[in-house]
């Protein structure tokens, strides 16, 4: 079966303003965008800095760093199975059975290319096999974005197998178009939440 992991923690001395804006909520949009669009069973997993109330099944599991940084972000990777993990930040918008098959049938992580720096990777969406868990402990504590940089001659790269399918919202959708996205990430400024009134496809999938 595969897992979908997303990180859920109160913001704190090292957050980003662009990520003050969770709670359990952003989990349950996510659980259900996940739900719409999988056709096989899956476990969702959040990892958190306590527990939480949701309202559907979620698994939740204790984040181990106290207080919570970044590179918690690669927790997710000590479960050691295939694993499809995203921000809170996330929303899927059609069919991914073909990345869930990805991760249960491949031996590399694949992550999508960083849409501005596009000489490397970033960390918008993570398409695990199982047998990465040892990427957590080598990671020991480095910010999630540049331990997945540092091993991005070991990834492939989910724009090259499925190209316009994993799309960065602030420099591939917003300005140009929608296309056949399967799943948007959203990085830095412009959150979900902020522009759901003027974009109908956040309306119909954000929910």
């Amino acid at each position: 079966m595969i897992t979908v992991a997303t990180l859920l923690w109160q913001s704190n001395a090292h957050s980003l303003p662009t990520s003050c804006c969770y709670d359990e909520t952003w989990a349950e949009k996510l659980y259900r965008g996940f739900a719409r669009n999988l056709t096989q069973p899956f476990r969702f997993v959040v990892f958190t800095d306590r527990p939480r109330r949701f309202g559907i099944p979620i698994e939740q599991r204790a984040i181990r760093e106290d207080p919570p940084t970044y590179a918690c972000c690669l927790e997710p990777y000590r479960m050691d199975v295939p694993m499809i993990l995203v921000g809170l930040d996330t929303i899927v918008t059609g069919n991914i059975d073909h990345l869930a098959t990805y991760c249960l049938t491949a031996d590399k992580v694949a992550v999508p290319r960083d849409p501005i720096f596009t000489d490397t990777v970033c960390d918008g969406v993570h398409l695990v096999p199982a047998g990465f868990a040892h990427w957590y402990e080598e990671a020991a504590g480095a910010n999630d974005m540049e331990f997945i940089r540092s091993r991005k001659d070991q990834v492939n790269v989910i724009d090259d197998m499925w190209p316009g399918h994993v799309r960065s919202y602030r420099c591939d959708i917003k300005d140009r178009g929608f296309g056949d996205t399967r799943i948007a990430y959203f990085h830095g400024q412009l959150k979900p939440h902020e522009i759901v009134d003027r974009e109908p496809w956040v309306r119909r999938h954000w929910q």
